[in-house]
């Protein structure tokens, strides 16, 4: 076998693990175990791993793909609100814009589509969309204080993740329109759905292309085929960008309110980064009720990963090959239903599932589908009810409906979601609103992320400067009244954001104290986290809990950009900080 072959197979192992690995897969194996047993294997598998993938790293040439870092130049990038205010001002009214885009063609077997967040041997190694079972969606929402520095705007995509190099192609059609329309900041989030077409590249096909694209690497032979259908992407930009001209010209006044509820531990589920000890189990709330009666809209926010229909398993007719935009589509349905626009941000969401539903209450759920229908429903009918006491939830016939029948609700599981329900108050959100964004040039060390980056495997701008690499991302701060929400552009592990064992030497894998600040530490505890923000660029986890190890609860390591990416954005963090106070 040459040594080409040797490389492409054992790419192709080292890439088929990284996008295989699931909850199940990664978590706490045998009791049989000790901790410091599950450690001493990860440091021995990580060593190894950061062996062969740094060999396989630099056989291949970075030529035609690497920006050198002289040469580097940024486009379409908005910074937000020039001018900060500290209070509204003179005259000041909230303005918000709403629109929502179907981000499936009606032609869609003219394109080469897949799934993106899992391939499985469960379904042969093949999520191609074979069907759809409700729809994924642009959301955005255009927003302006009256203050006269501009609009800001902010699209989510159901997704598994948009790279920095895609969003700003997005801001880049909307340039003309940003400048006519005085637009200060075109912010791209994620769902991270793992059942709605690959935007990203690396779970359609892989296997496929990886020789290929090696071959071209080396030899300069051949066309690299990228990982995600380039006539696809055209189609979501085109609609995205249509999507934030609907809501810019839509724009209405209104009032803006907020409700914070804590959902209690029940509603999420930490399967596979135990280490981390953080709970944000809190939904947020933001409604704008427009002055002239038309549809207020809902802006909702919680931590959790959009995952289970995506999943193929044994049994389920879905087979990791059926589209959906998972809860957060039914969240969406219930909203609507009850006459609300929907717009939702997901959070810090590091190994961070949803929970309840899971244990379907005592009801067999055999479709994994039905499972995010009625986590999402419960949301829903959550985020409706915030501020009313359970006698008036009980009066209300849509939301004290279940839809679950006599004999489900009688099992010895089952609980109603708003059973000895505390309502939250609900507070009017003065109108001012300051955006701040910055673009960091990131290290990246991980070799499995640059092999990918080089068999443009993915779509990210890799810099080089000498034998370093980097990405462009951006991190971003947006207070809204008195509420401070932080942008962040990946999946962030909860303690980064409120502190836990994680961060500390005996809770960690190395045994050493992160060396940073956590988001709450800088920006308050009451801050909101936004992720997937602006760029995907995987998982985000304390350098001090990095181990390339795989197993036991360290299998993200392999989607990260590197040991220190932590410590890199949360400095970068303390900066923005220090820019806003």
């Amino acid at each position: 076998m040459t040594k080409k072959k040797i490389i492409s197979v054992v790419i192709a192992v080292v890439m088929l693990f990284s996008v295989t690995a699931t909850p199940a897969f990664a978590a706490d194996g045998s009791e049989a175990f000790t901790g410091y047993m599950k450690d001493a294997l990860n440091k021995v598998i990580g060593a190894v791993m950061e062996t062969l993938t740094g060999f396989i790293n630099r056989s291949i040439t970075d030529k035609g793909v690497a920006v050198d870092m002289n040469d580097f130049v940024l486009s379409d990038f908005f910074s937000g609100t020039d001018e900060f205010l500290s209070e509204p001002a003179a005259g000041a009214c909230w303005s918000l814009g709403y629109d929502t885009q179907s981000l499936v063609p009606e032609n869609r077997d003219e394109y080469n589509l897949y799934l993106g967040g899992f391939v499985s041997f469960d379904n042969g190694l093949s999520n191609k969309v074979k069907d759809v079972y409700d729809d994924m969606k642009v959301r955005t929402i255009a927003l302006s204080d009256g203050s006269g520095r501009g609009t800001s705007v902010f699209a989510t995509i159901d997704c598994i993740g948009m790279s920095n190099t895609d969003v700003r192609e997005i801001r880049a059609r909307l340039a003309d329109f940003a400048a006519v329309n005085n637009i200060n900041s075109i912010n791209i989030f994620s769902t991270h759905c793992h059942s709605c077409i690959d935007t990203q590249g690396l779970w359609t096909q892989m296997l496929r292309r990886i020789p290929g694209n090696l071959l071209s690497a080396y030899a300069g032979l051949g066309e690299v085929q990228k990982g995600v259908d380039e006539k696809y992407m055209q189609f979501l930009f085109e609609r995205v960008a249509l999507s934030v001209e609907e809501a810019v010209s839509s724009m209405k006044t209104g009032e803006l309110t907020f409700s914070r509820k804590d959902l209690g531990g029940e509603y999420f589920n930490n399967k596979n980064r135990t280490s981390a000890t953080a709970v944000l189990s809190e939904l947020t709330k933001f409604t704008f009720t427009p002055y002239d009666g038309s549809t207020p809209t809902i802006i909702a926010n919680m931590a959790a990963h959009p995952d289970v229909v995506g999943l193929p398993v044994k049994g389920d007719d879905a087979n990791g090959q059926i589209l959906s935009g998972d809860y957060v589509y039914y969240i969406g349905e219930t909203l609507n239903k009850a006459g609300y626009n929907f717009m939702f941000f997901n959070g810090a969401i590091c190994g961070i599932y949803i929970g309840r539903t899971p244990t379907n209450d005592g009801i067999n759920l055999p479709r994994r589908v039905d499972i995010s229908i009625r986590y999402g429903r419960e949301i829903g009918r959550i985020l409706l009810a915030m501020n009313m006491t359970e006698e008036e939830i009980k009066s209300d016939p849509f939301l004290s409906s279940t839809g679950d029948t006599e004999e489900q609700m009688n099992s010895e599981n089952y609980t109603l979601w708003y059973k000895n329900w505390q309502p939250v108050s609900e507070e009017k959100v003065e109108p001012l609103l300051n955006v701040r964004v910055k673009s960091i040039i990131t290290p990246v060390t991980n070799n499995v992320v640059l092999v990918s980056g080089k068999l443009r495997l993915v779509n990210h701008t890799l810099i080089k400067n000498g034998k370093n690499y980097f990405l462009p991302t951006e991190i971003g701060y947006v207070q809204l009244g008195s509420h401070k929400v932080v942008m962040m552009p990946g999946e962030v592990s909860q303690d980064l954001v409120a502190g836990g064992a994680s961060l500390t030497k005996d809770g960690s894998i190395n045994k050493e104290d992160f060396s940073e600040k956590t988001v709450f530490e800088l920006f308050g505890k009451d801050a909101i986290v936004f992720g997937l923000a602006n760029d995907s660029i995987g998982y985000i986890v304390p350098d001090n809990d990095y181990c390339m190890g795989l197993f036991f609860n360290h299998y993200q390591e392999t989607l990260s950009l590197g040991k220190n990416t932590a410590s890199f954005l949360m400095n970068s963090y303390e900066q923005l900080a220090a820019e806003v106070r």
